[in-house]
């Protein structure tokens, strides 16, 4: 008896997952093309160290999270907070290396944009060692426009060799 249940978890979870994988997204050419145009703007916003242009691609209730835990809710604060922070990144040299949109629906999209960052320079005067950073966002699309809903960064750090695999 017990048998037959393992093998049905089994065959759940392998269903489940197999549907999973074989999703697609629901991306039509345009709005792929037009979160591309919102991906753009962010990145020449930044690019100019222009915290107006930057904020004004998120969502009025955007939430918005840095690396280091740093937090903001509105595009309002998120300006705020960008203003103060580009400063940090006047001598930094950026690259993006890949970017991936999913549409999750005709409204909302999951977008990885993945960079490395070398150059950075913390209030200290320390320049922070090259990194490399996953932003996570997701857009939704509001009266045909798409904006940025959620910001999130992370830093992808290389894995130690004879790091134990519990940590």
């Amino acid at each position: 008896m017990n048998d037959k249940i393992l093998i049905g978890v089994i065959v759940l979870l392998f269903s489940l997952s197999f549907s999973m994988t074989a999703q697609t997204s629901q991306c039509k050419e345009s709005d792929e093309t037009a979160i591309r145009k919102v991906l753009t703007e962010f990145n020449e916003g930044w690019t100019a160290r222009s915290a107006s242009r930057y904020a004004a691609v998120f969502s009025e209730d955007a939430d918005w999270e840095n690396a280091f835990g740093g937090r903001r809710k509105g595009r309002k604060e998120i300006q705020e907070f960008i203003t103060g922070l580009v400063s940090q990144f006047s001598s930094a040299e950026e690259t993006i290396t890949d970017t991936k949109i999913w549409c999750m629906s005709t409204k909302m999209a999951l977008v990885d944009v993945y960079q490395t960052i070398s150059g950075q320079k913390l209030p200290s005067g320390n320049i922070v060692p090259t990194r490399r950073i996953r932003m996570t966002q997701i857009y939704e699309k509001l009266k045909g426009k798409w904006q940025i809903k959620v910001h999130r960064v992370a830093d992808l750090r290389e894995m130690r060799q004879n790091r134990p695999t519990n940590e």
